[in-house]
């Protein structure tokens, strides 16, 4: 999920530091959540935008809890009330197979647009419920969860139009970084998996997860020395000093995949582009140009949230001299 770090070794004081590279969960769409899913349905005003829907938990982390628990909520309110849209929430029970009474909501509701929260089976039902219902897919939107080719491959043509948020990467079967696994690798019967589903969306998350894990361990050797082993604390400084500009990226095999991706230790996701893709009944294909998260709504919501977590959990926030270190 996040490129992540413990520092437990060096430090007198137990933690985990997360890294979330190339942006914040959900991106353009909210807040960062990692145990919960959400439905989203809008109903706005002539003018105005959408709505969305908090389901039950649908990935559990009981161990790690962050701030942001309610996921895109407190963003998706403070956006009604900023931009004069209605909000409706819908709930959905985990694992989302059972969206009847849902979907019946939606067709009374009749709202501009849907916003799918979801997970796993959550969205595959979700699409076919909208289809069985008449809601139109190109008026539904999915974040980064609800956005691969398990989602929509099994609802074909009946998901065409339907969209989702891409975490910069979509589908990446043309990019130099998949054609280099395909030859160096499929072609000579070397691969693991399927070869088909090499550079589709969550292969690509792997293969990104995968890129920034060694870059930050590389970034960090370059400080401390090549070829050595990296404790936690110097694996730290690695992932908060990664500086992948374009022309690293490209080299990498990432070309018109990521845009460059520099953390720090205030900043630890580095960018916070994504784009839209669009199911065309077969295959994901991007129909947005990049877009990039507003901060000025982000992150006041984010500092409230990780101040009360931190309070809560008496917990205490790294200092300006920590940064340093």
């Amino acid at each position: 999920k996040a490129v992540g770090e413990s520092a437990r070794q060096e430090r007198a004081d137990p933690c985990l530091l997360l890294f979330g590279p190339p942006g914040r969960r959900g991106g353009i769409r909210g807040q960062a959540a990692e145990d919960a899913g959400h439905l989203g349905v809008h109903r706005a005003p002539p003018g105005a935008g959408p709505a969305g829907a908090r389901s039950d938990h649908l990935q559990p982390k009981p161990e790690i809890r962050v701030p942001g628990d309610l996921g895109a909520i407190p963003l998706l309110q403070e956006r009604a009330a900023m931009h004069g849209f209605s909000l409706q929430l819908l709930p959905v029970t985990a694992p989302g197979v059972d969206q009847k009474s849902t979907w019946l909501q939606v067709r009374q509701a009749r709202p501009d647009y849907v916003l799918l929260w979801g997970w796993g089976v959550m969205n595959s039902t979700a699409l076919k419920e909208a289809q069985a219902t008449g809601y139109p897919r190109e008026k539904m939107y999915g974040v980064w969860w609800s956005g691969a080719e398990p989602d929509v491959k099994d609802v074909g043509d009946g998901a065409k139009g339907y969209n989702a948020a891409a975490f910069q990467h979509g589908a990446e079967p043309d990019s130099k970084v998949v054609k280099e696994i395909l030859a160096k690798l499929h072609d000579k019967g070397q691969g693991t998996g399927p070869r088909e589903e090499v550079g589709q969306v969550l292969y690509m998350r792997g293969v990104v997860s995968a890129m920034l894990g060694v870059e930050g361990v590389r970034r960090a050797q370059e400080r401390y020395g090549k070829g050595k082993w990296v404790s936690g604390e110097q694996a730290r400084w690695g992932y908060e000093n990664l500086a992948l500009d374009q022309k690293k990226l490209d080299a990498l095999g990432f070309a018109g995949v990521l845009r460059p991706i520099s953390t720090s230790c205030v900043d630890h996701m580095g960018s916070n582009w994504a784009r839209v893709q669009t199911w065309d009944g077969k295959k994901w294909a991007f129909s947005s140009d990049w877009l990039q998260a507003d901060e000025q709504v982000l992150k006041p919501l984010v500092k409230a949230t990780a101040a009360k977590y931190a309070a809560d959990h008496k917990l205490t926030p790294r200092t300006p001299a920590d940064c340093q270190s």
